[in-house]
């Protein structure tokens, strides 16, 4: 379930100038005296991408939910302001593979720090609604209403389809939405594991992470230079100094991690070996579920376009 849509909010001075320092001082350190920029990779994501959305698609049906509940509720009783995504474009849109391209990491490494300062300038959601039980119950929905979704591991999630958030998804999405989203999920959790299995896979992060020793940043896999940074982000944030030094560090382990993972052709290898595990390890019955979810998340689409025009300030 989707909450709390993102409001860029304006960031503070002092953060601003922090935010600059950091990404101008690295991009220099990071990007200079190396010739022309390569050429970025395919964005490849299991199910050619079925189970997401770009930001900007994002925000705009995540807008078209919350719209939506605020009539739900009040025709309960209930007073609801409708919130704006938290989340960013760069937290949404990272690659599940590590996929990293040269003019991202040159320009926001792999967004640990950028990450960091955007939620530190962001205002929490506001709103004075009540919380007691019986809002609780109008927005999210009951147990006697419980729908329970098989996934294809045999697991089950549940959502309750009374509450005026199931309502509102159901208006913005189909009624079939909540069923199908999280199964097309699970099966690209399935693809890319799969994937992350495969000899040609295997190979090829070898070849990326001698390269990256080459550099000076040596790392198994495409998640390790992110966690190794990613610990030293709390301490780092307690001075500025040392965040712009974590800063132009991310940038110059990005670099080459961008540089590695194109010298090991990593996105072009991904690609062709995804293709073959989808056809191995998804069912006739799966794939046809996945084309539904792709022909609603299409639709949906293009139909947010003339609501959200439709809805807009000054539209007739």
């Amino acid at each position: 379930m989707s909450t709390l849509p993102a409001r860029r909010a304006a960031v503070p001075t002092a953060l601003a100038v922090l935010f600059a320092s950091v990404l101008a001082g690295c991009s220099l350190d990071g990007a200079a005296g190396h010739g022309p920029a390569a050429p970025e990779p395919p964005d490849v994501r299991p199910l050619s991408g079925a189970a997401s959305f770009s930001h900007a698609e994002a925000v705009r049906l995540h807008d078209l939910e919350e719209q939506a509940i605020a009539p739900c509720m009040a025709a309960r009783g209930q007073r609801y302001t409708p919130q704006p995504r938290v989340a960013s474009a760069r937290s949404e849109e990272t690659n599940p593979y590590g996929l990293l391209g040269p003019r991202k990491a040159a320009a926001d490494g792999y967004g640990i720090v950028g990450e960091y300062l955007y939620l530190r300038s962001s205002p929490p959601p506001s709103g004075d609604e009540s919380r007691a039980p019986a809002w609780r119950r109008a927005l999210t929905g009951t147990a006697k209403h419980r729908v329970s979704v098989r996934l294809p591991d045999g697991s089950r999630v549940e959502y309750f389809a009374d509450g005026c958030v199931a309502r509102a998804r159901a208006e913005v999405y189909g009624a079939d939405w909540d069923r199908t989203e999280p199964v097309v999920a699970a099966l690209s959790t399935r693809v890319l594991a799969a994937v992350e299995k495969d000899p040609d896979y295997r190979a090829a992060i070898r070849r990326w992470s001698a390269c990256m020793t080459e550099t000076g940043h040596p790392a198994a896999d495409p998640q390790a230079p992110r966690a190794r940074l990613n610990r030293r982000l709390a301490k780092a944030a307690a001075d500025p100094t040392s965040l712009r030094a974590l800063g132009r560090e991310e940038i110059r382990t990005a670099t080459a991690d961008a540089r590695c993972q194109a010298r090991a052709e990593l996105a072009e290898i991904i690609g062709r070996v995804q293709r073959s595990v989808e056809r191995r390890v998804l069912s006739a019955a799966e794939r046809r579920v996945v084309a539904r979810h792709v022909a609603a998340k299409r639709d949906v689409l293009k139909a947010s376009v003339t609501s959200g025009a439709s809805r807009s300030p000054g539209a007739a």
